[in-house]
């Protein structure tokens, strides 16, 4: 099986407006979730890379973050799939496998 990973670096700008559709979604009213306070701290300093999402035929961007827990490096990749609808997609969260750099650290 071949993997390919198209990864860019997004712009600090691009990165802060991420998280802020992200944060303004995940504290509308309408959205619901037990586990939501290690995305909600994510911070310009933890972000790690920007991939496109091979598997959407309209891929929004997959941004990925590294967040230290309990001693541990967490890799999480999200995506907003629909801002309109409210759809936050997190399609990783689990520890890291390999070393992450953070451009913005």
């Amino acid at each position: 099986m071949l993997v390919i990973k198209l990864g860019v670096k997004a712009s600090k700008k691009e990165v802060e407006d991420f998280l802020q559709s992200l944060h303004s979604v995940l504290t509308s009213d309408s959205f619901r979730a037990d586990v939501i306070h290690s995305i909600m701290e994510l911070t310009v300093e933890e972000y790690s890379e920007t991939l496109i999402d091979k598997d959407d035929l309209q891929p929004p961007l997959l941004f990925v973050f590294g967040k230290d827990i309990s001693g541990r490096q967490i890799y999480i990749k999200l995506k907003i799939k629909d801002t309109d609808s409210r759809k936050i997609i997190c399609v990783s969260f689990h520890y890291a496998k390999e070393k992450m750099v953070f451009p913005y650290a």
